[in-house]
This record gives C-alpha cells, sequence and structure tokens, in this order.
C-alpha cells in the first residue's frame, strides 16, 4: 500500500510536471486515458464518459493534496471544466487529454 505522503507527493508533482512537458515538449507517463489523444478520448460514448471520469478525479488529486498541504482548493464548476477541454481539444485533437486545459485550469488565476 502506497503510503499517503507519497501519494501526495505524487499527485502534487504531476501538474507540475504537466506543465513543464508542455513548455519544454517533453514526454510525462500519464496514468489512464489522460495520456491518449483528445481525438481518441472523442472517438465514443464510453471514452468520453472515461475521459470525463479521469478529468474529475485529476480534480479530486489537486484539491486533495491542496487540503492536505493547506493550500486552497480551487474552485471550479465541474461542467465548466468539461467544456474547457472540450474546446481545447477541438482545436487541437492530437494533444493529450490531460493537456487539454487542465493544467491552465488547475494554476491560481
Amino acid at each position: 500500500m502506497v503510503k499517503p505522503v507519497l501519494l501526495a507527493a505524487l499527485v502534487c508533482a504531476a501538474p507540475v510536471c504537466l506543465a513543464s512537458a508542455q513548455d519544454a515538449k517533453v514526454s510525462v507517463d500519464m496514468m489512464g486515458i489522460g495520456g491518449m489523444s483528445c481525438a481518441h478520448w472523442q472517438s465514443t460514448q464510453a471514452l468520453r464518459l472515461e475521459g470525463t471520469i479521469w478529468i474529475y478525479g485529476f480534480w479530486t488529486g489537486l484539491n486533495y493534496v491542496a487540503a492536505a498541504s493547506g493550500e486552497k482548493e480551487t474552485k471550479v464548476d465541474t461542467a465548466a471544466v468539461t467544456v474547457e477541454v472540450k474546446q481545447a481539444c477541438a482545436k487541437r485533437p492530437s494533444q493529450i487529454l490531460a493537456s487539454g486545459r487542465v493544467d491552465r485550469l488547475s494554476r491560481p488565476q
């Protein structure tokens, strides 16, 4: 079983690695459908559902780490997050789902 501290460190590092990966054009090993292309995510109803669940799980992980580390949780409308990701993915279907604005939305505005 993974210790909570290690889990928190891994989840906390994911958004940092994601943003750095986009800027530096390097590969990051994403888990699940988050590492697949936007085109793949949108290809079937079942995959759209899986991707939406992944987005919610990713966001929950960000909020968990924020709460556990005493930081302010990012409050967003879940439907708004999904719409933002869909719009970004429509513009660049070859990008990975995790790049579809999730990183931008997770940064304080």
